[in-house]
């Protein structure tokens, strides 16, 4: 599924993956486009069957300040829930903006989108 509420330049898909939450962003996020990327995942994480939450940022081609205002924001409010929040595969852009402001000593960024998913499935829904 793909969200109509974000401008051409964003598109949100979403999936569910061993119970965790999956948004995949493709485009820019910017001060035009960074309401509907607060607003979907703000949902995913109010969502009662939310395990954590994982935002896939491959496709991302460009951030800035406020897009990275609402990663910090969504990852507060998952703190608050003890749920988890796994950025993936962020691209050298995106990575290199993390690296910048220090965020990558505070959020969990895994390269590989099967990580950050495992990272955040809680171990009583883990197989034994």
């Amino acid at each position: 599924m793909s969200t109509a509420e974000a401008p051409e330049r964003l598109l949100l898909q979403f999936r569910l993956v061993s119970g965790v939450a999956v948004v995949e962003v493709t485009g820019e996020v910017d001060v035009a486009t960074c309401g509907a990327l607060r607003k979907a995942l703000l949902r995913v994480v109010s969502d009662e069957n939310y395990r954590g939450l994982v935002v896939n940022l491959a496709g991302v081609t460009f951030i800035d300040s406020t897009g990275i205002g609402v990663l910090v924001g969504v990852w507060r409010r998952v703190r608050a829930t003890d749920g988890s929040l796994a950025l993936a595969a962020p691209s050298h852009q995106v990575q290199g903006i993390l690296n910048a402001t220090g965020l990558t000593k505070v959020l969990s960024i895994y390269s590989v989108e099967a990580d950050a998913v495992q990272a955040c499935v809680r171990p009583e829904a883990q197989p034994t």
